[in-house]
Formats: structure tokens, sequence, C-alpha cells
């Protein structure tokens, strides 16, 4: 109550002009009666007045003039008031004197000859407030409290009147002498407070400090706060230490002088040292606060104090006082504690010199870390004071007194880094307490190792010699719980940079651990792996998990630990910790760490632990998953997770989940939830993703080792997924149902209230999982626990009718241009995950829920249609065996025209079969729609029908029959055969026709072309696509095209094959390079990559700069074909020079702008033609499409790559190629094209070979060897274009393979190998990587050796294609035949003009259908069938078969005769032409004859 009232009066002390609201009332000058208070200025104005009338009765008894001041003094006071503390009074300074000198007497008279405690009675009646009597003392007081707050000079008046040494006496009565019965009241708050503050007030002037030590007052009242504490009062305790720190930060000399010579601080700490003992800490620590705060304020001044203190014991007292505080049970800070630690550290700072110190630091340290040699900052001078703190923490135990002790340590660092080498390399403080900080509490534990901690983290230091310590701490007691702390400690410090890895390895710790992890593990084995109970606070567990994260913090990223813990055989024990919970976190990160030096260990324990994993350790097996993949983000984990049988570990983990999504599941499988297992598969098929993702070799594996079925036979096994329709069942079509998107469904699916039923939830999530992975997207996502986003899936807008699904014939000859573009499309990293979608679609079909599974079933179709809407993504399709799995998978959807899939599954089917189709497919897929062979039943009626009238053997048979097929009230004599017959014969023709129909439609969509050609309408040929926007390079590497040996060069050398002599370079007679590309997307002008036809680099044995002697390219800036023949060194871009070197050498370059001859999108062929002629001259032709686009004369390739001129004899000379951009020119841009048959001719070929390879186009495959001229009989001998030692080399997909590096070694030889492994990064030796190689058809022919082919370097800028059209893939299966058969089955006008159609189609683009025809003579039968059908045939028909004569513009035909065979059969044929005269097409008909 007391200090409240105290500290509240200090406050309202602090502003000296306030009206001191709630003060009792002064007495009131009299006022004239009925008016209003005058003003502050009248007030002014009549105290002036009334001040001059009491300076005119100075001459009069003392009485009389002290009773007319008293008398102004309230007028005083409330003109004070009224001006809200401003005072406009002339006479200020006399009526100050004269207050001031009468407060003096009345004090002094009140003081004078009285004994201590009735002097102090006194003088508080004096200035106590007694209502309306006597209240002169009171009244005075305010006067002089106002006057004091004035300004400096008035401040000087008072302090010359001798008033402040009596109010410092009254200060020491009241402190000293305490009433008898203490009532403090509101008036004496009050009168406290103005009597403080006047004392406050003085201290800031100096004349007022010089009167305060003018007698002892000061020194008895300094050593009163030190010795009187038992009698002091304590309503003036706080106000008397307020003044004397008033009077200590005054810092006045005199003061110091003053304390010296009456030995204040001398007798302070004596006093204090007789007390220490006995009074309260906090009491006793505040008395030296008070003598301190004298020390300190003094110091800046003088240090005399500060030697005062030294000498005085005044450090003893300190730690004395300090100590006390230990056998105190506070749970708080005591703010006199705080305040003495304060003036403790602050004496550590206090000395006369600098403390020394030596910076040779010989041991590793951070990296910034900087030794501070200069003195920025305050650094520690008083080592005796800072040994105070040391002892004090040494002796200690209790937490608020230890921690406040390290928190002075910290602040000491904090002002400047030195100080911690100054200290601990004198009196090692932190080494010392790492001895004893076991002994203390845990929070001074805690804070200690926080402390050491600020050394790395803050300082940048490594303090080896205290970590060692710290070491030793922990392995002295490791059960202990400051060994825990310590290696918690430890764990953050090791986190901070690698090189404590190598300090704690060094030092022995990694070993430590090891050892107590060791045991700790035969324990945990030996109880049987309990583990413990959750919410239970186990310090062993958690010790044991801290020395798992802190093993873990110093593997990482250091091998040599990994090392060391593999020498420890620690593998073991730590697999035993994967089975706690608790600990398997850290065990799964140290496993990780070693699989840097051991991935197939690692594999090994992880693929292990899951296959060996139980039922119910989900939690397990999804820990091991998510380990798993973090490994699998690397090459060496991806190699080695192969190698362990990872992939077969997988689809086992889940194969065992079988019948764990039925309704309801397996036994085994009731206690866990479908959310459990759901989340089980997607980590699965993470795991699945990561390893297959851009890895060609796992690719390869997964692929050849048929893993794709397996994993879609253990996912149908789940049971959410229904059984695999029988053809027998009944189909329930819902025509009027319209499906909502895929990706709205899978929406919907993950929502936190599915409206789904369970089943069908769990299909779509995973149907979700597999087309994220499908992407290449499902690995990639962090957060698992999060439903993967649904692949790109377009809107389904209302679906474009295909060529021939228009029943009136409206075909369209081209696709749309939107259906040819790439840009926009989804990708498909992984279209073997997309088969697995389409052999589940059947399987989505759940009879509880038949409209809802249709639903599904439709969405998802049309999710995959808009998946192969773009020409790459058929393909990729294509080669991953789309179409094989939609005959297998969806074969009743694809038969029966009534179900909701089958237009959608046709759809799809047709896009795929367009670019590529195996025969034995397409022969499947044309025997959807044919009805079964008649049953044994049929036949046997069928037979006794025919032969009813024979033997009396059948008789029987015919009976049974009739009875079992005819009606009881058959009419006697008919013949029930025959109706039999009938029906089933009428039958069978109606749905013949109609399937002959639907054939012929999505022949007429899968035969349509989907490109350009200038002359005539042509089938794509298999290619290489280059796409120079995802790694910037890929390439064809050519190996060993030639071999220039020395005379006395070993055989050995040289690489390629063939059984000749080595193949010269550069060849006499010219050369000619042929190639058919096609240019999807140009490269900008300010990307400036060229586009690389041709490379033709050398190398001379031994030495080091290969050199490009011929090369071949477009340049991006204005399409310009490049052709040179300059010696260039081969190197990479950042150091060679610009592609459009403005100034080629002379003669060495030709360029030929060819741009508006370029078209994307379409194919085009490319020869270039190299003379030789006299000497070193040559002369180089260019030819785009048959035509010549430039010529020029040229330097020939000169001899010798180089500057060189000669070669030694035991030399050689390496010859190799690269068709489009190697790795060392690697450059991102746009580029994208593709490649067809390339060939290289050692010699120049004529203009009129060349035309007749024009002709042949990009799907001719052989070696021009026996070709035939267009329109020649096929019986005649064929000729060769080119002799067979001229082919260098050819190259085309039909003659490819997939094959190793080191079959390539086996087969052919070990220089192409060695080549071939340089090239692709890979060892001589690998045998996983997966090697694309085009074979050198030419590769049989006789002449010299020849490069084995071509390999595909680059794993995601070169694709490849091969190229299989419906139409080519007739061939195989009947061809003309099955084309015919269509014509044959036409019933109506619309079926004949689909059958011509498909006919028109294949014989327009596929040459070999022609000879095929004219094989089988199938134009005689064509002309046969059209003669029985003429009735079929309309206008349109009839307009087709003039297209494929070639007699009638449509299209892209010629006027000429290209089809001799339809001519001469069909349209000179006078019998059909007479038909035709008469019927439907006599318009057409008479329009032709015209014509013609």
């Amino acid at each position: 109550m007391e200090a409240e009232d105290v500290s509240r009066a200090e406050d309202r002390a602090e502003c000296p002009g306030s009206k001191n609201e709630g003060q009792p009332d002064v007495a009131q000058p009299d006022f004239p009666h009925g008016g209003q208070s005058p003003g502050p200025t009248a007030l002014w104005e009549m105290l002036e007045r009334k001040f001059l009338e009491y300076q005119k009765l100075a001459h009069g008894s003392p009485a009389e003039h002290q009773q007319s001041l008293l008398n102004l003094l309230p007028l005083f006071l409330k003109a004070w008031e009224n001006s809200v503390g401003i005072i406009s009074f002339p006479s200020l300074q006399s009526l100050a004197e004269d207050i001031s000198n009468q407060l003096a007497q009345e004090i002094q008279k009140a003081l004078v000859g009285k004994p201590a405690e009735q002097a102090r009675e006194a003088a508080g009646q004096l200035l106590r407030w007694k209502g309306d009597v006597d209240q002169d003392g009171y009244l005075l007081l305010k006067s002089v409290y106002v006057l004091t707050g004035t300004n400096s000079e008035t401040l000087g008046t008072v302090a010359a009147s001798g008033l402040p040494p009596l109010l410092l006496k009254c200060l020491y009565l009241f402190f000293v002498f305490p009433l008898e019965k203490e009532e403090v009241l509101e008036n004496d708050v009050q009168v406290q407070r103005m009597f403080v503050q006047m004392l406050l007030n003085i201290c800031s002037e100096s004349q007022g400090l010089e009167r305060l030590l003018s007698g002892n007052e000061l020194q008895s009242l300094v050593i009163a706060t030190t010795c009187l504490w038992e009698h002091s009062c304590c309503f003036w305790k706080e106000p008397t230490f307020c003044v004397l720190r008033a009077i200590s930060k005054a810092q006045h000399l005199g003061i110091i002088e003053y304390l010296q010579a009456m030995d204040c601080i001398k007798l302070s700490l004596q006093n204090l040292s007789k007390l220490a003992d006995t009074l309260p800490a906090p009491k006793v620590s505040e008395s030296v606060s008070l003598i301190l705060g004298f020390v300190k304020d003094s110091y800046p001044v003088s240090s005399a104090l500060f030697l005062e203190f030294e000498n005085g014991e005044g450090y003893p007292l300190l730690l004395k006082v300090l100590l006390r505080y230990d056998a105190l049970a506070q749970s708080e800070v005591d703010p006199h504690l705080e305040e003495l630690l304060e003036l403790l550290v602050w004496l550590t700072t206090c000395g006369r010199s600098e403390l020394k110190v030596f910076d040779s630091i010989t041991y590793p340290q951070l990296e910034g870390f900087k030794f501070h040699h200069e003195a920025s900052g305050v650094t520690v001078k008083n080592l005796q004071a800072f040994q105070v703190l040391q002892n004090v923490f040494q002796k200690a135990s209790n937490p608020v007194l230890c921690t406040k002790v390290l928190s002075a340590i910290r602040t000491m660092w904090v002002w400047n880094a030195r100080n911690f080498f100054l200290l601990e390399w004198t009196l090692q403080p932190i080494s010392q307490f790492v001895e004893i900080v076991p002994l203390k509490p845990a929070p001074v534990q805690k804070q200690f190792f926080q402390l050491l901690e600020a050394l790395v983290f803050e300082l940048h230091y490594v303090p080896h010699e205290i970590l060692r310590k710290v070491q030793c701490l922990i392995k002295e007691s490791p059960e202990s719980p400051c060994a825990l702390v310590a290696l918690q400690s430890v764990l953050r410090i090791a986190g901070r940079d690698l090189l404590f890895t190598d300090i704690f390895r060094d030092s022995g710790l990694l070993g430590l651990l090891l050892a107590q992890l060791r045991k700790r593990a035969k324990i945990l084995r030996k109880s049987g792996n309990k583990e413990p109970t959750l919410g239970v606070q186990d310090p062993e567990r958690e010790l044991t998990c801290v020395m798992l994260r802190t093993v873990v913090t110093l593997l990482r990223g250091s091998v040599r630990n990994a090392v060391v813990l593999k020498d420890h055989g620690m593998v073991p024990f730590i697999k035993i910790f994967l089975d706690v919970e608790w600990y398997r976190e850290a065990s799964l990160s140290i496993l990780e760490q070693l699989s840097v030096i051991n991935a197939e260990e690692y594999m090994s324990i992880i693929v292990g632990a899951l296959c060996s994993s139980t039922q119910g350790e989900l939690e397990l097996k999804l820990d091991l998953l998510q380990s798993l993949l973090r490994i699998l983000d690397t090459p060496k984990g991806r190699a080695a997770f192969r190698v362990s049988s990872g992939f077969n570990g997988l689809l086992s983990l889940l194969s065992d989940l079988e019948g764990s999504l039925q309704e309801p599941p397996l036994q085994a499988w009731g206690m866990v939830s479908p959310s459990q297992t759901l989340d089980l598969v997607l980590h699965t098929l993470c795991a699945l993703s990561a390893a297959l993702h851009l890895d060609p070799v796992n690719s390869d594996f997964f692929k050849k080792n048929g893993l794709f079925e397996k994993l879609a036979e253990d996912l149908c096994l789940l049971g959410c997924f229904g059984a695999q329709e029988e053809e027998e069942a009944p189909l329930h079509s819902e025509a009027d149902t319209k499906a909502r998107p895929f990706a709205d469904l899978l929406s919907a699916a993950f929502a936190s209230a599915s409206p789904f039923p369970p089943k069908i939830q769990s299909c779509l999530q995973i149907l979700s999982f597999l087309d994220s992975m499908a992407s290449g997207t499902l690995h990639l996502r962090r957060d698992l626990k999060e439903p993967p986003r649904a692949g790109q899936d377009p809107a389904p807008h209302a679906q474009k009718e295909d060529a021939g699904s228009d029943p009136q014939g409206n075909f369209k000859l081209w696709p749309d241009l939107e259906e040819r573009m790439d840009e926009g499309d989804a990708v498909i990293i992984h279209p073997g995950v997309l088969c697995i979608m389409v052999r589940l679609l059947p399987r989505l079909y759940h009879e509880d829920h038949p409209q809802l599974s249709q639903e599904i079933q439709c969405s998802m179709a049309s999710h995959i249609q808009s998946l192969v809407k773009s020409e790459k993504n058929r393909q990729v399709m294509c080669e991953a065996g789309m179409l094989r799995t939609l005959v297998a998978s969806c074969r009743r959807a694809l038969t029966t025209s009534t179900s909701p899939l089958h237009s959608g599954l046709i759809r799809i089917f047709e896009k795929l079969a367009s670019q590529a189709i195996e025969p034995d497919v397409l022969r499947q897929f044309l025997g959807l729609g044919v009805p079964p062979p008649p049953s044994a039943a049929t036949k046997i009626l069928h037979s006794s029908c025919v032969h009813g009238g024979d033997s009396g053997g059948s008789g029987p048979q015919a009976a049974e029959a009739g009875t079992a097929e005819g009606p009881g009230g058959a009419a006697p004599g008919a013949d029930p055969c025959s109706a039999v017959t009938q029906a089933l014969r009428s039958s069978r023709t109606s749905q013949g026709s109609t399937t002959a129909l639907q054939t012929s439609l999505s022949l007429i969509s899968m035969t349509s072309p989907r490109n350009l050609q200038p002359q005539k309408a042509a089938l794509a040929p298999s290619f290489v696509e280059f796409d120079m926007s995802v790694e910037g390079y890929g390439c064809l590497f050519i190996p060993t095209v030639s071999t220039v040996m020395g005379t006395s060069t070993e055989y050995l050398v040289s690489g390629g094959i063939g059984t000749g002599a080595a193949r010269s370079f550069p060849p006499l007679g010219g050369l000619t390079f042929s190639c058919w590309f096609l240019i999807s997307r140009h490269s900008t002008v300010t990307e400036g990559h060229p586009l690389r036809f041709l490379t033709l680099v050398r190398h001379l044995a031994r030495t080091e700069q290969p050199f490009i002697c011929f090369s071949v390219s477009l340049c991006p800036d204005d399409l310009s074909l490049v052709v040179s023949t300059e010696e260039k060194e081969f190197q990479s871009l950042d150091i060679m020079e610009p592609e459009d070197d403005p100034e080629p050498s002379a003669g060495r370059q030709l360029r030929v702008r060819c741009g508006q001859l370029l078209t994307c999108g379409q194919w085009h062929h490319l020869a270039v033609v190299v003379t030789k002629e006299m000497k070193r001259n040559c002369t180089v032709s260019t030819y785009l499409d048959g035509q010549i686009v430039g010529s020029a004369k040229m330097l020939y390739i000169q001899a010798l790559p180089g500057p060189f001129l000669s070669m030694d004899p035991s030399s050689f000379v390496d010859v190799y190629g690269y068709i489009s951009t190697p790795r060392v020119w690697k450059q991102k841009s746009s580029l994208i094209w593709r490649l067809g048959p390339t060939y290289l001719f050692e010699e120049a070929i004529s203009v009129d070979t060349l035309e007749v390879i024009n002709k042949l186009g990009p799907r001719y495959c052989g070696n021009f060897q026996a070709v035939h001229a267009q329109g020649e009989d096929l019986d005649t001998e064929a000729t060769p274009l080119v002799a067979e030692e001229r082919v260098s080399f050819g190259l085309h997909i039909a003659s490819s393979s997939i094959t190793s590096v080191t079959d390539i070694r086996n087969t052919y030889n070990e220089v192409d190998s060695r080549l071939i492994a340089k090239e692709m990064n890979i060892s001589s030796r690998d045998n996983a990587m997966p090697v694309f190689l085009l074979r050198n058809c030419a590769g049989h022919l006789s002449g010299s050796l020849r490069t084995v082919g071509a390999v595909a370097v680059g794993q995601l800028g070169v694709r490849v294609f091969h190229s299989i059209p419906a139409a080519s893939s007739l061939d195989f299966i009947g061809g003309p035949a099955i084309l015919l058969g269509l014509i044959s089955l036409a019933t109506d006008d619309h079926t004949m003009y689909a059958a011509v159609k498909v006919l028109h189609s294949v014989l327009t683009s596929n040459a070999m259908c022609d000879r095929l025809m004219q094989h089988i003579s199938g134009y005689q039968i064509m002309a046969f069938l059209l003669r029985k059908k003429t009735s079929l045939l309309n206008q349109r028909s009839f307009q087709l078969i003039l297209s494929i004569a070639g007699t009638a513009e449509l299209g892209f035909g010629s006027s000429l005769v290209t089809n001799v065979g339809v001519f001469q059969h069909i349209l000179c044929n006078f019998e059909l032409a007479e038909q035709l005269y008469k019927g439907r097409c006599g318009r057409c008909f008479r329009i032709y004859g015209g014509k013609k």
C-alpha cells in the first residue's frame, strides 16, 4: 500500500506544473463579493500590488513581516494554478528568496534543540496539512515546490537560502525514525511527493548539489541506507533511495570528493558485510546496488570510488549477496537481483588497461569466422569482477540465479565477440562450466548449451576443447538427463556446417554413438521390439532418438562417415530400429545416407522390409515407400532399385492387397480402412513412377518383362474393379446419359463427402493415380496426402464426326489442321500406364450401379480420346501397343454398336491405326463384326436337308432335327429345312452388310491421308524425331564412316563391318547425301539453332582436336541451305565461332535460300551432290524434292584433317558423323524435325537417278539395287541405281533394333562399341542401357568396310516411330482381297460407296496394293463385282473409280491415267460401261465420255 502510494506520488511529481488535483484546498485570497473569480493576469497584477505593499513593511516587526508574506502565499498559489503553471511575476526572485528563507527558518525552528525522534515529529507536523488551522508550513512547502520547478535562476535562489541541507536532514529523520503509529493518509502522500520533488529539482542544479554537501547529512543518509534496515521507515525508503540515485547520477566531482572524504563507500561496505548474512537477500542487494550506483556513476569522472570499492572488499560482498539468492525458492526473477547483476557485468568493463590475448587459432574454423583484433565495442577489463559471476555459477544451484549468470555472460559476448576469447583464454569459464553442468537443474543445462550453440551460430567459432569436454560428459554418463540435453545441442551444432561431420568423427563422437546404438539395438531385439506406450515420457526412448538423429546429421554429406558406420557393422542393428515407429524416420535417414556408398544394399533392405512386412504394418510400408521415393530421385538409386528386384517387390506389395477394396473386404483386411489401402496404393505407384521417370534403362526393363501387364492384373485384384465382362452378358445401353468430364468425376471422388459408392470411389481414385503417373507427375507431388490433380482433360465438346462416319458420304479427305498440331496437348510420359487404364475400362462396370458405371466408362474413354488428340501422342501410344490392348480388353464394346463405349473406342482405334497398326491386330479388328461359324446343329440340319432323299440312314437325324426346329403345326409336304436355311441366310446377309459398312467406315478413317504431298497423298514413313526444346540436343551418331589407315597401321584399330579393306576418305569420285526430312517447327532467329542434316568429323590418332570436314545444315536466319567443306575445330558452342560466320573461307561454303520451298508438316527430299573435278576442286549441287536449288564450284574436302599435311605411317584417321545436334552443341530451341531414310553414296548421283529416288518416296527402304521404274512390269528384271560398293550407308527405321553396348561389342567390334559408349556417356561394358541402333542397310553389300549404322544419342530429345499405317498393314493380311470382299458384301449404295472409298484411299496411297491387285487379277474381279452390283453404284461411287484411274480431277489427283488396271479392266469394260450408262451413273458416264 505504502509503496504504491509513494510510486504514484513520484509519478505525479515528474510534472511540477500540474494542478495537483485531489489536494486539499489552500487558504483562498479574499475577492470582492458578488463578482466572478478574476483571470490569471488580474491575479498576477493583484499579487504584484500586494507584494509591493509587503516590501514596504520591511521596516516593521518581524512577526508582521512574516504574516504579510504568509498572506501572499494563497494568492500566489491561486495565480499559479489558474495560469497552468506559467508564472508571470516580475519580482519572482525576491519572492522566492523570502519564501525560501521563511521555510528554512521554520524548519530550523522545528528541529533546533530537540532529540531526533521529537525533531522528526516536529518536522512532520510542520509540513503536514492540518485543515483550516495552522497551515503555514504546508503553504511554504508547496510554494517552494512550485518555485523549484520554474527555472534554474529561481532554483539557485532557493538553494542559496540554506534550505537544501535542511531538507536532506528532514529526509534523514523521516527515513531513520519512523512514527510509532504510522498511518499514511492521502495528504501525507501529497506532502511526500512535493518534498521529494523539491529535492530532485535541487539535485538537478550544481549550486543546489553544492549546498547539499555543506554538512554531514548526505553521509548520514547514505550510511543509514546500509545499516538501519530494521528501524527505517518503509514509507520513506523508496523516496530516500530515489533522492540518493538522483545525487549519484549528477556525476558531480564535489560529490565524489565528499563521499571519498567521508568514507561513505568504505563504511557502507563494512555495514553491508555485517548485515549480508542476516538481512533478506533482496534488501541487501538493493543497498549494494545503491552503493554500486555511486561507483558506476562516478567512474566516468573519477575512479576513486571504484578503487574504494575494490579495496573495501566489494567483490567478496557481491559474491556473498548473490549466493544468498541460491537458498531462495523463487519462480520469478527479483528486480534487485537483475539490477545487481547488471552492475556486476558493468564492473567487468572497468580497468586500467586492455587484456592481452593471442590470436593463434590452429584448429579448423567455420567459413566466415574472423578473429576480432580491434577493440570495437565494450571489452572486458576486470577479471576480478567476472570471477564473481564465475564463482556464483560454480557454487549456486538455483535455476533463476544460474540462468541469469549465463545471460550476463552472453551479454558480454554481444557487446564484443572478442570478450569470449579474453575470458576463455584466461579464466576458461565455459570449459569449467561443462564439468559441473550435470549438477545443475534442467533449465540451467538447457541455457548453458544454448550459450555453447551461440558460439557457433553467432560467433562462427568452433570451440574444439569445449566440444571435447562435452563429448566426455556424454561418454561418462550416457544415461543421464544432461547427456540428452548435451546431445541435442551437439545435434543442432552438427547441422550447422559439414565441417562438424569431420570434427565429431575425428573426436570419436561418431564411434561413441554407434557403440551406444549397437547396445540399445541388442536390448530392443531381446525385448521383442515392443513399442513404448504413446503419450508416455520415456527418457531412454528420447535419448535413442536423439542419438539416431545425430548420426543422421553426421552422415549427411559425408561419405567418410558413411564408411565408418558401415565398417562398424551397424547396418543390421539399424534395421532393428525400423520396427519401432519412434526410431523409424531417423533409421531410414541413416540407410538413405548409406545408399551413397552402396545403393544396392539400401534397396535390398528396403525392398526386403516391404516384402516381409505384415498386413497390419501399413505405417511401416508407407514410411519405407517415402524413403524409397527420396532415393529414387538419383540415377544411382534407380539403377540399384532395378538390380535389387525393386519392381517385383513393389508389385508383390500390390498383390498382397488382393481383396482389400472389395465389399466387404477379405478377412485379412477387415481392420484396414479403404483410405489406408488407397494411400498405400498411391505410395506404391509413386515409387514405380519415380523409378521409371526419365530412366530409359528402367523403362525398357519394365516393358520387356511385361510388368505393365502384371501391374494391371494386381490392380484388378484389389476388389474395387468389376469382373471381365462375358461375351454373352446382357449389355445395358444408356444412350441418353451425358457423361460428366473425367476431371469432375475425379474431383467428386476426392471430395470429403463423395457422392459415389465406396467401390466406385476407390476405382476413380486409382484411375486418378494412373492418369498422373501416365503424365509423369505422380511422384513429383511432395504432399502425398493430397489427391493428385487429374491430367489435362479438355472439356468434352461435341465430337467431330470422323471421315467415314457420315452415312451420306460427305467424307473429309484431309484431317483438320488442329488434329495434326501438338501444341497444348497433354504429354504422355509412360504410355504403358495408359494401356493399363484401357485394360481397366471394361472392369469399371458394376451391376449395382449400371448408369453411374457407364457414365464413368464413357467419361474415361473421352478422356483417353483427348489424350491421343495430337499426332505425337497417337504415335507414342501405337509404340506402346495400345491397339492390341484395346482389341484384347474391350472386344465386346468394339463389337457391339449399341454399347455406349462403342463410338468412343472406335474413334480411338481409328486415330491410332492411322499411324501404326500391326497386321495381326488389324486382322482381329476386322474380324470383330464377323458372325461366328454355324454351330454343329445347324450344320447337321443343313446336311440332312441336302441329302434327305438318299439312304434312310439319315432319316432319324432329319426327323430329330425337324422335331426340334419345326413348329408343331407345320404344313404337310413343306420342307422345314429350306425355311430355316433361308432365315439363316437372310440374317447373315443383313448382318454382313452392316458389318461391311462399319468396317468400311473405320477403314476410311484409318487410311485417309494424314499428310500433304505435292504430287499425291502418300503414307508417312517411319522416322526419328529430334526435339531441341527439351534438352537442347539429340542426334544420330554414326561411328566409323571411314578409317584412313597408315601404311603400317594395325587393322584392329578400325571399326565398321564387312570383309573388305578400309574405306578411303574423302571419296575419289565425289559423294552424294540423300535424306527425307520433315520440319515440324523451326527455331527462331534469336535462338540461332540450325537444322544439321549431316556433320562429318575427322580425328587424327594421337592428336587432341577433331575437325569438321563436311557439313550440311539449314540456317534459321533466312532458311538457307548451307553446305561446307571447310575444316573447323569440333568443339563446344561457348568457344567456337558462330554458325553464321559472315566470312567463310573462300570456296568452302555454298549457301542457298530455300525457305519458299519448305513447308512445315510436309516431307521433303534433300540431295547434296558433290562432283569431284580436277585437282582439289568440286561442284556442289543441292536438290530439294528433285529440283535443283543451287550449285557452285567449291574446294573439295582436303586429304587430312585440320592443319595436318602428312600422317605418320602407324597412325590413322577416324571419320565419324552426326545427324542433328550432338551434345557438345547443346542449345535449347523450338526446333523440331524428323528424319526419314538417309543415304550416303561415294559417287556423284545423276539427275535421273535422283528423280527416281524422289519418286520412290519416303517409305522406300532398300539399297537401290533392284528398282522398277513406275509402270514397269514387275516380272522384268530390276536394275540397280547405284553400284553396291558405292553405298557407304543407308539408314531407315525398318532396319533397327534396341540393343546394348555389350551386344554391339559382341556382334560387331569393340572399337565401335567404345565410340558409342563414349558418345552416350556410359561405360563401354554397360549391358543395361538400351541403345537404339539403326543398322546400316548396306552392311551386307560387297565393298569396303562400312559403318555399323547409327545410334540415337539423347534421352529426351530423340523419339523413334515405326510407321505401319492401316493401308500398309492390309498388305500382310490379304490386302486387295479384303477390299474386294467389302464390295461383295455391299447391299446398298451407302455400303458400296464406303467400300469403293476404302479402295480409293488404299490404292492412291499404297503402291504395293496396286501390285497385289495386279498379282491376284483384282481389277478383273472388281469389274465382275461391279457388274453384279451395278444397281448399287451411284455418281459419287463412279467418281471415286474415275479418281482411282486418274482420269478425273479429285483432290490432288492428276488428269493422266495413273492406274492402268482400273482404266483397262473397269473403264474399258464395255459390258460394265453399258450397265453403268443405263443405270444411276449414266449422267456422270456421259460427262466422262464427252471429256474423253
